[in-house]
């Protein structure tokens, strides 16, 4: 299924978001299903990058400790 792509400004974006509860964590999903987290903003030359992580659930990792 195609997808579009659409740019808001940040002042858009905190529009859409102020009826969601402060402490609520905010994830991005794309079109394949896979889900990614927001870890961080930064400036870019025009306009702001959001930097984006794998969202992954640490409970699931076989790692010793």
């Amino acid at each position: 299924m195609p997808t579009t792509t659409k740019q808001i400004t940040v002042q858009e974006l905190i529009l859409e978001l102020q009826n969601f509860p402060s402490d609520a964590q905010i994830s991005l999903t794309d079109g394949y299903g896979e889900t990614f987290s927001i870890v961080g903003f930064e400036a870019g030359s025009d306009g702001v990058n959001i930097v984006i992580a794998d969202d992954v659930d640490d409970d699931d990792s076989d790692d010793d400790g």
